[in-house]
């Protein structure tokens, strides 16, 4: 990742601090956006402790003009953007989808779907004309399952892995991969922050969620943080490439899926000289 820049939203805490120190530590200039200042301003202190070149710039990733500032920001300063690591996320309101706030529901439609839309535009202006990147979307089971009073978190999940199948056909040939990354759920971020409302009196919703993680937690169901942050390192170092527009999860052999996507390939252009 050495002389490579990335860029990503949501890096001020949980799994987007963690993804931020990785990449650092593979070689890369890293910048993360967030709403929240202090979250940002510790990351960027304690990552800058460590020998790594991070950089925070506050945004609100729903935002297109913010984002469209930050990746100019990105270009003034390094004159370049290898990979944008769409992270930033709204767990959205829990709870019947009858009765929930549709205010809510919508704000994690915003942050989740078109988040990652108006930063891979801006990511994409600058991606086009350099003929490389990588843009590499978060997503999640609840996105490919159904999750039953999670319904605002599950459906834009699922928007978000449809974004990336078109994004990457419509850009096979312009040298850019487009990747759903699905990390799995680690003790980290949203999930160990939703473990919380175990217990929950006044929200029974939240309750039965936060018991449903815990137990899969207990029962061995968590991907080690370690093994979610080094498959995102490998699919940013471009290990992946092959596989643009699908869905990569944290435990998959990736060099396995690497090997069979390629001979796949070779075996189309072969029949096709025929």
């Amino acid at each position: 990742m050495r002389d490579s820049t990335v860029l990503i939203t949501g890096g001020g805490k949980g799994l987007g601090r963690a993804f931020a120190e990785a990449l650092g530590q593979a070689g890369a200039r890293v910048f993360i956006t967030g709403r929240d200042a202090v979250a940002l301003d510790e990351t960027v202190e304690k990552l800058t402790g460590d020998g790594i070149l991070v950089e925070a710039i506050r945004a609100d990733v729903a935002d297109g003009g913010a984002m469209r500032d930050v990746v100019a920001r990105i270009m003034d300063g390094t004159g370049r953007l290898d990979v944008l690591v769409n992270n930033a996320v709204d767990p959205g309101p829990v709870g019947p989808t009858a009765e929930v706030d549709f205010d809510a529901w919508w704000r994690a439609q915003q942050v989740n779907v078109a988040g990652p839309l108006v930063s891979a535009q801006a990511a994409l202006a600058v991606m086009i004309p350099a003929h490389r990147g990588r843009i590499i979307n978060l997503v999640s089971p609840a996105g490919i399952k159904r999750w039953p009073y999670a319904t605002a978190y599950s459906v834009s999940k699922a928007a978000l892995v449809k974004l990336s199948e078109n994004l990457a056909a419509e850009l096979r040939s312009s040298g850019i991969t487009v990747l759903s990354y699905n990390p799995g759920m680690v003790d980290a971020g949203l999930t160990t922050a939703g473990m919380r409302f175990a217990g929950d009196a006044a929200n029974p919703w939240l309750d039965r969620i936060a018991r449903w993680a815990i137990e899969a937690r207990d029962s061995g169901g968590f991907v080690p943080l370690g093994t979610a942050v080094g498959c995102l390192v490998r699919l940013a170092r471009g290990d992946a490439d092959v596989l643009t527009g699908h869905v990569i999860n944290a435990e998959d052999d990736l060099d396995a899926l690497v090997h069979e996507r390629r001979a796949s390939s070779d075996g189309k252009v072969t029949q096709a000289r025929r």
